[in-house]
């Protein structure tokens, strides 16, 4: 039967596993897109289709390359691979002879998919179809086989402990939750929750010295009618905080929980990852109290708190990329992933601005000053918030937004272009604003920074049309809530604003010389931190929080409302600033000065929001517990995986079926269950969710009638 360009990747490699060679030889990963079309999958690999089918069609006609190896395992010769195991042989030798090698298999997602279609297939056919290379995955299988020779000498003959479950890193096979990953029985209930403190923490920050005082002091300049009259060092204490405690302290949280389940690893040394949290605390805190208590008076004790306070923040940031660093190198044969560069090179710049911030301290101190440098100071904020926040928020709406909105994966050129782009614009930009101040005859400077700006906007629009974000909803396959989808579209709008005004700004003074306002750059700040970061982190965490914890979000009008007062806080902030102060619209103060409380409402309800969500997964009411008060008599995109498996058991057979194996392991369905649904499970592992939904509404229905 001839390849079209419907037909999907499981069905060809079922009918002619040799063609496993051509999505080699295209690099294309066929357990990651298992059930995806031909025509679907060479948009998001950047191939052309009329070659892939040309080179498909030629293998399967050639019948003298269908099978590398024609004898299976029954027909080997007893001990004719005692010598140890090569590329030739098969899985059903390997997993039979030795079942410690099946978690090689789970691990890269594979095992359900190995015993149904492909049990007499090679070594060589796995590593082909996991694109790695065919002497790392025989290194898996071997380690595997003496490590479990080596648990077993000595020892009293006992049956074999079931593998751990794990799943590829890169979302492959019929993982269920391949963006959520595993977690191991002995470890879930202590590392599952290990974000929570973070995300706490963080809302405390932008409830207290973050977003209150902030807004405290924007009141205080309306009422004045001008933006004076407050010391610089405390708007600079006030920006600290919400850097590291608001932005960074939620990253941090995000990062420990999301990324070891990108890569379905286990989180390096989880005790060290709770340890991080208090040293930013106290850091954090220090350096707040050093830049109030220096007003008062220069004291040695003073300076030395800010000096204190800025070092152990960096140790703590060091600790955290340590982690993380040691958990992506415990996952063996791996494949880089676009994400991950934007990950590790927010981590880069949030370590680099930490460094700058001490040396400043440290500089401060010598001089007996208590504001940054201007030479340092704009610099540093656009490494906290180019470098660092945006950074790190790109690499999260480049992995999770094709899950989470329905959308084609951003393609991979295109985005290995805008990494590129940006962090040698940010690199430009900071080396350049600093060396055009001091050397402002000299054009090479003003150029290179004209061009660093010239490049972030090139490599923002590519981003935006890389996410193709005019398709939403294309390959949406019934996405649970859509309250997500607003803040998304939203923080990307101000995104868009922001840079927008960025690059006006930047042209601006390449041309006339002359830098912008302080209120029109203001205004610029406050739409890409509150507009695009903020409103991102109350969006995720919405989502995050919930999923990871197994339960609802408490309530979805507060986060209505949240989303309304944050947008209308922030358009009035954008916007008043600086036509009342820069076009002296006076009566413009006053809507200024409410914008800052407007925003902090908004984000008080949605730290209640959150606050009353883990509450009630704490208290007993999580999904798994309400299962008795919220019984399932329906099956629809919304309906939660596990409440479904455990009022309804025929249900299981159901799933297992079409392709979510890791259900049948309790500890997977008792832990990672919890937090997906039948709409996310199947954006994740793309079935027909609609003839899905009438399987198990027909299967409800029968067992219904059966019992009456």
């Amino acid at each position: 039967m001839e390849i079209n360009k419907d037909s999907k990747v499981l069905n060809i490699l079922k009918a002619h596993p040799s063609t496993v060679k051509v999505f080699h030889k295209f690099r294309i990963h066929p357990v990651h897109n298992i059930n995806r079309t031909l025509e679907t999958i060479t948009w998001d690999y950047d191939t052309r289709l009329e070659e892939l089918l040309a080179e498909l069609n030629a293998t399967i006609q050639d019948s003298a390359s269908t099978r590398k190896i024609e004898a299976t395992v029954k027909s080997l010769p007893k001990g004719e691979r005692d010598g140890g195991i090569d590329e030739n042989t098969t899985f059903g030798y390997i997993t039979t002879r030795y079942p410690a090698t099946l978690q090689v298999f789970e691990r890269h997602g594979v095992l359900g998919l190995a015993r149904e279609h492909w049990a007499d297939r090679e070594v060589l056919f796995f590593a082909m179809a996991l694109l790695m290379a065919t002497e790392d995955l025989v290194k898996e299988i071997q380690v595997a086989v003496d490590n479990r020779n080596k648990s077993t000498q000595g020892a009293t003959t006992r049956p074999p402990s079931p593998p751990e479950p794990a799943l590829h890193r890169s979302g492959a096979g019929p993982a269920l939750v391949s963006t959520l990953g595993r977690e191991g029985a002995g470890t879930a209930s202590y590392t599952r929750d290990l974000h929570v403190p973070f995300v706490k923490a963080a809302i405390a920050f932008a409830m207290t010295t973050g977003c209150l005082y902030g807004a405290g002091a924007l009141a205080y300049m309306a009422l004045n009618g001008h933006q004076v009259g407050i010391p610089r060092a405390m708007l600079e204490a006030h920006g600290h905080t919400q850097v590291y405690g608001w932005v960074g302290l939620f990253i941090m949280g995000v990062s420990y929980f999301a990324l070891p389940r990108f890569w379905s690893a286990t989180l390096y040394k989880p005790f060290f990852a709770h340890v991080s949290l208090f040293p930013m605390l106290i850091g954090i805190s220090l350096v707040f109290l050093s830049r109030h208590l220096l007003l008062l008076g220069d004291y040695l004790p003073f300076r030395a708190m800010g000096i204190l306070g800025s070092l152990i923040e960096t140790a703590a940031i060091v600790l955290f990329i340590y982690l993380l660093a040691k958990t992506y190198r415990s996952v063996q044969g791996r494949r880089f992933e676009v994400y991950e560069g934007y990950f590790f090179a927010g981590y880069a710049w949030f370590l680099l601005q930490s460094l700058i911030f001490v040396g400043t301290m440290v500089y401060l101190a010598r001089t007996g000053g208590n504001t940054t440098p201007r030479l340092v100071e704009q610099p540093l904020l656009h490494l906290q918030i180019m470098g660092f926040a945006c950074m790190v928020i790109l690499g999260i709406l480049t992995k999770t937004l094709p899950v989470f909105l329905g959308i084609k994966e951003p393609g991979r050129t295109i985005n290995l272009w805008v990494l590129f782009l940006l962090n040698i614009s940010i690199a430009l930009r900071v080396i350049s604003l600093p060396l055009k101040e001091l050397h402002p005859l000299n054009p090479l400077f003003s150029q290179a920074f004209f061009l660093s700006g010239c490049m972030e906007g090139l490599a923002v629009l590519m981003f935006f049309y890389n996410l193709r974000l005019h398709r939403i909803g294309e390959l949406e396959s019934g996405a649970p809530r859509r309250e997500f989808r607003k803040f998304i579209k939203a923080a990307l709008f101000w995104f868009f604003v922001a840079e927008a005004g960025l690059l006006t700004f930047t042209l601006h003074q390449f041309t006339t010389g002359q830098e912008v306002s302080y209120a029109m750059f203001g205004a610029y700040r406050h739409a890409i931190f509150v507009g695009f970061i903020s409103m991102m982190i109350v969006g995720c965490a919405s989502k995050m929080i919930p999923m990871s914890l197994g339960t609802q979000l408490y309530s979805y009008r507060l986060l209505f409302w949240t989303f309304v007062l944050l947008n209308l806080g922030n358009t009035l902030r954008v916007t008043c600033q600086p036509l009342a102060t820069d076009y002296h619209m006076n009566a413009l103060f006053l809507p200024l000065g409410l914008s800052g409380f407007l925003e902090y409402t908004g984000l008080c309800l949605f730290g209640y929001n959150i606050w009353k969500t883990v509450a009630s997964a704490s208290g007993g009411q999580a999904i798994g517990e309400k299962e008795l008060t919220g019984r399932v008599t329906v099956v629809t995109p919304e309906t939660n995986v596990y409440q479904l498996v455990k009022q309804h058991p025929q249900c299981l057979d159901i799933l297992v079926n079409r392709g979510f194996t890791p259900l049948k392991n309790p500890v997977m369905l008792n832990t990672v269950a919890k937090t997906v649904n039948l709409g996310t499970a199947a954006s994740i592992h793309p079935i027909d969710l609609g003839s899905l939904l009438k399987e198990l509404n027909e299967a409800i229905h029968q067992n219904k009638v059966a019992s009456s």
